[in-house]
């Protein structure tokens, strides 16, 4: 089953058009680049398992299905202004992948994190965050960020499809570094 969601999931992202018009800065680009991939993951994820993720900017923002796997991104959508692109759920406990720019050191970067509900304090949830992708802005490459992606993504459908936290949250634990809460 896992074999067959990969290559389903890389004729997805192969459908990604190529971001290239004139004047783009490299946050427009990336954003929109990672807008079509949450959206196509968001829709296979729903297909897989029956159930619907949560997408932050919802779906309707960021585009407009026309079936067979095929989005239009919504072009009055300024992407550079999106810091953050979110799809999760909650079960038992709370989990999202997050796709967000930030500055460190003075240069923009990108970077994928499962951030995983792990405790509550004071009644409030604690997420720790395990880390997929991190590059700098310019360099980001999509087929990286899904190879780091890829390890995990069978054990969150597995997640998704039995309600059951365990799989996803020993899988980030297991292989991807955490990088703080």
């Amino acid at each position: 089953m896992a074999e067959a969601l990969m290559k389903l999931l890389d004729a997805d992202m192969a459908q990604i058009p190529p971001v290239l018009s004139k004047g783009e800065t490299d946050r427009n680009r990336t954003m929109k680049i990672l807008a079509h991939a949450f959206l196509r993951l968001w829709t296979r994820l729903a297909l897989e398992s029956g159930q619907r993720l949560t997408l932050s900017p919802s779906q309707f923002v960021l585009g407009t299905y026309e079936g067979q796997m095929k989005w239009t991104l919504n072009d009055t959508v300024d992407y550079k202004g999106i810091a953050q692109l979110g799809l999760g759920g909650t079960f038992k406990r709370r989990h999202s992948l997050i796709a967000e720019t930030y500055v460190q050191k003075g240069e923009e970067r990108v970077r994928l994190f499962f951030a995983l509900e792990d405790e509550k304090v004071k009644n409030k949830p604690v997420f720790v965050n395990y880390l997929v992708y991190d590059s700098l802005l310019k360099d980001f490459d999509l087929n990286s960020a899904l190879s780091g992606l890829k390890q995990v993504i069978p054990k969150w459908l597995e997640t998704i499809t039995t309600a059951d936290d365990k799989p996803l949250w020993s899988t980030c634990k297991e292989k991807l570094e955490c990088v703080g809460i």
